[in-house]
């Protein structure tokens, strides 16, 4: 009894071939290299480097292999692509070099592009488009088949093409490690090639113009080919999560984490993230050899314009990051990669001369949340950051006001004139007995252009010694001068009056 074995693939029939070929005009639709060409020393015979690819694949196991497909569907002309050995290979044995979507397309362009040379001479086929969508979908077939010749030139790179304001720009990216060179010509200048040795030991980006720059070890830079003006080299960036531990050592250390890119070079690394919204940001430099990276800090605090006093993001970590520079402080770093923590060193970050001005705007900031809290302002801060100096002085006079309960001398001198004969105040004088006392005093006040008040604030002191300043001598009309010291358990209180 005989038995019948199914094909394990689904190949195309030879009529499925030619057609994929001829509607693509026998050329790659990958990267347009012509696939046809006459046999040497014949007269009547041709030769063919193209392939019909399977967009999925033709059998289980091959790139996008699709289960639910007929064997009619796999073998049909609407799962093939028309391209060169080279690009063929790579669609039928990379699983990752295209996915299907990307396939069809390609397909579909390089279909489009033959239909718009035929019948016109080479190079004219640009030109002749009139509609602004047919002219962008050439740029991107141009770039993306361009991107593919390159890549077929030296298969380690990874290649994207795109148009510029001035023509083609290309970006080139290792797959594995390349063994070239840069070269700079006689022309070149001291920062530029100084700039590129520091790229060279810590990576990083690096924007290179006006120089003749080539590069050697790749047939895509072949050596005495034309140099190029402009030149923007990148090393491969890596995320990763630096975390910082301010004032190192002590029982309660401050972490921050900062969340970022890392390169590295030949000689060591270089890293830049940010925090708070954007609003702190670290950048370190640090050699292999050496275990005390260079740390530098920056704070911007432009996202505060036009936003509520009350309201200002990250003001509170911000204070207490500013408080603890205010010093040498010991710092340790560590990063996290994948999962995978280290120590990244040690050192010292002394903010004192670098946040001298910003620790008095913080300081000036909190004063206006006291204000604003205090008299309900509902404070806006302004445009420019600066204008929070202008006001300072009337605002620290305010702050001594409210805050006359923290103060360090809690003395309080008053000027009082009797209008009528005041006997219980001789006997607080002379007694030196506390007595409770309420203060009245009206004010208004200007910040940032704006005019607030008048308001009347209380000083209230449940139990007050009250000390004459001179003669002691108490007359209806006659301003007495004293001074009023809460006793012991005592202590000011202010308010806006009418207000508990």
């Amino acid at each position: 009894m005989g038995t019948t074995t199914r094909k394990t693939r689904d190949d195309f029939s030879p009529k499925v071939k030619q057609v994929l070929a001829e509607r693509v005009n026998f050329h790659c639709a990958v990267c347009d290299a012509p696939t046809l060409g006459p046999k040497t020393g014949t007269n009547d015979k041709r030769f063919s480097v193209g392939k019909a690819a399977h967009i999925k694949a033709a059998a289980p196991g091959g790139p996008r292999y699709d289960a639910g497909q007929t064997a009619a569907e796999r073998s049909a002309i609407e799962n093939g692509i028309w391209a060169c050995a080279t690009c063929a290979d790579l669609i039928d044995r990379d699983p990752d070099a295209y996915d299907v979507d990307s396939l069809l397309r390609i397909k579909a362009d390089a279909e489009w592009q033959a239909s718009t040379r035929a019948g016109r001479p080479p190079g004219s086929d640009l030109p002749a488009l009139r509609a602004p969508t047919a002219i962008n979908r050439a740029i991107a077939v141009f770039c993306r088949q361009e991107a593919a010749r390159q890549e077929r030139l030296d298969p380690r790179f990874k290649v994207s093409v795109r148009m510029a304001e001035s023509g083609p720009s290309y970006e080139f990216s290792a797959r594995e490690p390349v063994d070239a060179k840069l070269v700079i010509c006689s022309q070149g200048r001291r920062r530029e090639t100084d700039a590129l040795r520091d790229f060279m030991h810590y990576g990083g980006d690096l924007v290179l113009e006006g120089l003749e720059i080539r590069m050697e070890g790749s047939p895509i830079f072949p050596s005495g080919g034309v140099a190029t003006k402009r030149l923007e080299v990148t090393s491969h960036p890596r995320s990763i999560i630096m975390t910082v531990a301010l004032d190192a050592g002590a029982s309660m250390p401050l972490y921050v984490e900062f969340p970022g890119q890392a390169t590295h070079g030949s000689r060591g690394f270089r890293f830049t993230g940010s925090t708070l919204g954007s609003m702190l940001t670290l950048s370190m430099t640090g050699d292999f050899s050496v275990r005390s990276p260079d740390f530098k800090l920056n704070i911007d605090l432009k996202s505060w314009e036009r936003k509520p006093v009350r309201q200002l993001p990250h003001f509170a970590k911000l204070r207490q990051i500013l408080q603890l520079l205010d010093r040498p402080v010991p710092v340790q770093v560590q990063c996290a990669h994948e999962g995978i923590e280290s120590d990244f060193g040690s050192g010292v970050l002394d903010g004192r001369e670098q946040f001298r001005l910003l620790h008095a705007f913080m300081a000036e900031i909190e004063d206006l949340r006291k204000l604003d809290t205090f008299f309900d302002l509902d404070l806006v801060m302004p445009a420019d950051l600066g204008d929070v100096f202008r006001d300072r002085g009337d605002i620290a006079q305010l702050i001594g006001l409210i805050d006359c309960g923290k103060a360090d001398d809690p003395t309080v001198e008053v000027s009082l004139v009797p209008e009528e004969p005041f006997a219980p105040l001789h006997e607080l004088i002379s007694s030196q007995k506390p007595g409770a006392i309420r203060l009245s005093q009206e004010l208004a006040m200007r910040i940032f252009d704006r005019a607030y008040g008048p308001f009347e604030v209380e000083l209230i002191c449940p139990g007050a010694v009250f000390t004459p300043v001179g003669p002691a001598n108490i007359e209806v009309g006659v301003p007495i001068r004293l001074m009023l010291r809460p006793a012991e358990g005592n202590r000011w209180s202010a308010r806006v009056s009418g207000r508990p």
